[in-house]
């Protein structure tokens, strides 16, 4: 039994020096409590203002402390009023004192002061006597990016409370999983935030917050709630607005971070001395080929750049610009182009819709495979190489290399490098070599990377015996008294063309100088060898030049504009100013330049280790998840029809289990369900109660758990005559079955009644099933008499769940 001070309510003053009782006759007339598990934890009265509850009413003012059921309530709000008799009226609404409490329980980041200033910056990096440590790796990284750590319930709630000055305490009762939260704010908005991931349910009691799972929460009773016996009114609400049985979910983003490595020169130096060396060529070098011819072919011959009418031009930037040489990557497509497959590399199982963007993904899985960890050669029909081959060639092809993707991915290549026959298949590297060696590609030297030609849309073009460097053309050069030529000729009649472009990677040592003798206005760019290329007389002012002393320059950049009638190009090892004195003599100062372009190199390249040659790398991240797959609730697709929602995407959930479990727990894939009593006359209920409900005509007995009542205290003021309206879970098994029991038969659960009232996608329906006039009497006959008094005592032993028998 109820303690005799609980009977009552008091409220204290100010100083909480003294306690004044509340006239009964107020709470008897107006009290009206809403408690709500995890929610609402309050009550509303009207106080009058008389003689003998004076210090009561005066008392009461905002935030004062109310007592009410052995706990306190805050006063929160008042309105002041005149009651029909002329009293003044205060009708107050108290909250649970712990919710200001929870309110005043913080949690805030630190804003900088004077005193705490935010700092950055201050990391510093000297020079390292083992510099290979900061050098780039090649290789293929995979994290996840939105990985974070997860907190325990109870070290959460322990970092807000622990040592708090509101005297709140806490207890965990069941239990929760750890989850990615962050703990900052109030307590109290907190907990309005998280407990529901959390699947936590809190219940005030004085200054500790005791905190439950559904399973601790509920306690089994002795209770039922039998419809027309200690009830009145069964209401179900059914929301079908929101409903989703149909969604694409994604979880576990990843990230992958794809490096490729090459020398200081741009595209690194390609080899087509043999198709062992073509494989051992990085896949982003370049093989100096007439790229117009090169292009002319490929789009004559590939079968997806018809099919698709793609522009050759911009597949060659994509294809560059992501890290791959254009070269091979067109030769590779034709050697695996077939009416079939219409190739990228003859991946034509899933090709993207855009040939540009399915170019990159699969210059993507080119760079993977190539700067993989692990090496394992590609095996067709149990034909392949043994183990010690493949540990030997995981060596040889190293990271970046053409070798290291054409081996894993292409059996042919195998047999070809292994010496095996390959049959039908042919030698596909061998064809690649052909295939660019057909473009004017050959060998490329180190040292400034690839070598190329100054008016590429030419190409290696023509010359007359005048152009060309060396001696032999006849004519007598003016100054000179000689015939040798010491470097090369590009007309603007043969090589057409403004704009001149580095035949040769490396750095500006030389811009914008004049020289005597016709040389004009000139600049020089050094590779890393320390080979000097000289352009010369083609530039009628110093402005056409566009390089400037210490700027790098790639193979192929724009380095000046020609506007005169011919660009002359000198290669010389030794100092320019030094060169230029052995104008004219056949001494081995210059080198012949269409040699040089032409096969790659000037003798040895040992030198291209300068330490101005440094690698460079170049990253490709791509981002996906790593979980993914087809939300569908069969059940209820049959049951309503398919309603589709928009991807449900959860970054940082790794697992698939967890995934699946938190969609079953998130998704409304059935209507959303409130089920309600009033009218309900029961002594002694408590949150948490799970109790039996009873309505036979609506085929309900299932157990449901009670979360919340609003209405009076009858254990303090007495059974009132409309009773309390008690509400119940509506999530879970309890409302499956409520929904199930609903719609297992509809025409049977009184097929009678008028159709449901459905307004704004939402149905609500009344049950009180008396008043059916059709139930009641039989409508062919007019006789008022609704029932015998033995059918009566028959409906009522059904309502108290005794069996019926009927004899008619």
């Amino acid at each position: 039994m109820m303690g005799t001070e609980y009977k009552y309510i008091y409220i204290e003053d100010k100083d909480g020096k003294h306690a004044y009782r509340y006239d009964f006759n107020d709470i008897a007339n107006s009290f009206k409590r809403n408690t709500k598990v995890g929610s609402n934890y309050e009550f509303t009265m009207t106080i009058t203002y008389t003689e003998q509850y004076k210090d009561a009413f005066n008392a009461t003012k905002g935030k004062c402390g109310v007592w009410y059921n052995g706990q306190f309530y805050n006063v929160q709000r008042m309105e002041p009023g005149i009651d029909e008799h002329g009293f003044i009226t205060k009708k107050i609404t108290c909250t649970h004192t712990i919710i200001d409490c929870l309110k005043n329980i913080r949690i805030d980041d630190q804003e900088p002061t004077e005193d705490n200033p935010t700092i950055t910056g201050g990391n510093s990096s000297g020079s390292s006597s083992n510099q290979t440590n900061n050098q780039p790796q090649a290789g293929v990284t995979v994290t996840k990016t939105s990985e974070k750590e997860t907190y325990s319930l109870e070290s959460c709630l322990h970092k807000f409370i622990d040592n708090n000055d509101q005297g709140v305490k806490f207890e965990i009762h069941g239990a929760f999983p750890s989850l990615s939260v962050e703990q900052k704010g109030s307590l109290y908005d907190w907990i309005t935030q998280n407990f529901k991931s959390f699947g936590a349910y809190w219940i005030p009691d004085g200054l500790t917050l005791k905190v439950y799972d559904l399973a601790t929460l509920t306690h089994k009773t002795d209770r039922v709630f039998r419809y027309m016996s200690n009830m009145t009114g069964v209401d179900l609400d059914y929301n079908f607005q929101d409903m989703v049985n149909d969604c694409w979910v994604y979880g576990g983003k990843m990230k992958k971070d794809i490096t490729t490595v090459s020398d200081g020169a741009s595209g690194g130096g390609g080899s087509l001395d043999s198709a062992e060396a073509f494989a051992k060529s990085s896949i982003n070098a370049s093989f100096g080929v007439n790229k117009q011819t090169m292009l002319n072919d490929f789009a004559a011959k590939d079968v997806r750049v018809r099919a698709w009418g793609v522009d050759v031009n911009r597949l060659y930037d994509t294809v560059k610009n992501a890290g791959v040489s254009p070269e091979w990557f067109f030769a590779y497509d034709l050697c695996e182009g077939n009416p079939t497959s219409w190739s990228w590399l003859n991946h034509y199982a899933n090709h993207l819709a855009d040939p540009y963007q399915d170019a990159i993904r699969v210059c993507n899985w080119i760079k993977e495979f190539a700067n993989s960890n692990s090496f394992t050669p590609a095996s067709y029909g149990g034909q392949g190489v043994d183990s010690a081959t493949a540990a030997k060639w995981d060596k040889e092809f190293g990271k970046g290399t053409i070798g290291r993707l054409y081996l894993q991915g292409t059996a042919a290549a195998v047999w070809e490098i292994a010496g095996q026959n390959s049959g039908r298949y042919g030698k596909p590297l061998s064809q690649c070599v052909g295939f660019i060696k057909s473009w004017g590609g050959h060998t490329q030297q180190a040292g400034g990377g690839s070598w190329g030609w100054p008016f590429p849309s030419v190409g290696e073009g023509s010359f007359t015996a005048e152009q060309k460097f060396g001696s032999g053309s006849g004519w007598i050069r003016p100054g000179l008294g000689t015939d040798f030529h010491d470097g090369l000729d590009f007309g603007s009649v043969d090589h057409p063309g403004s704009e001149v472009h580095a035949i040769h990677g490396g750095t500006c040592t030389v811009s914008r100088a004049w020289g005597e003798g016709g040389i004009n206005w000139y600049c020089v760019i050094q590779d890393a060898s320390g080979l000097n290329v000289e352009y010369q007389e083609a530039f009628s002012s110093a402005s056409d030049i566009f390089v400037n002393v210490g700027q790098k320059v790639k193979t192929g950049d724009v380095i000046g504009r020609r506007n005169t009638s011919h660009l002359h190009i000198g290669i010389t090892k030794m100092n320019i100013q030094q060169a230029f004195g052995h104008a004219g003599k056949n001494d081995g100062t210059w080198l012949d330049p269409l040699q040089i372009i032409k096969n790659g190199g000037a003798g040895d390249s040992s030198s291209s280790s300068s330490s101005d040659s440094q690698p460079t790398s170049s990253t490709t991240t791509e981002e996906y998840y790593s979980l993914v797959f087809h939300y569908e609730d069969q059940e209820s697709i049959k049951q309503y029809g398919r309603h589709r929602g928009k991807p449900i995407i959860e970054d940082s959930i790794y697992d698939m289990n967890t995934l699946k479990q938190y969609v079953e727990n998130t998704v409304q894939h059935m209507p959303a369900t409130v089920l309600t009593i009033d009218g309900a006359h029961m002594d002694g209920i408590q949150k948490g109660d799970q109790i039996k409900l009873i309505a036979p005509e609506l085929q309900l007995d299932v157990d449901v758990v009670l979360m919340g009542i609003e209405g009076p205290d009858e254990e303090l003021t007495g059974e009132s005559s409309d009773g309390i309206t008690v509400m119940f879970n509506n999530t879970g098994d309890a409302m499956r079955d409520v929904n199930s029991a609903i719609w297992k038969d509809v025409s049977v659960i009184n097929n009678n009644l008028n159709p449901l009232n459905i307004y704004g996608a939402t149905g609500q329906r009344q049950e009180n099933h008396f008043d059916n006039q059709s139930n009641q009497k039989d409508t062919s006959n007019q006789d008022d008499t609704k029932y015998s008094q033995k059918q009566i005592d028959e409906i009522a032993a059904v309502t108290r769940g005794e069996k019926a028998r009927y004899d008619g």
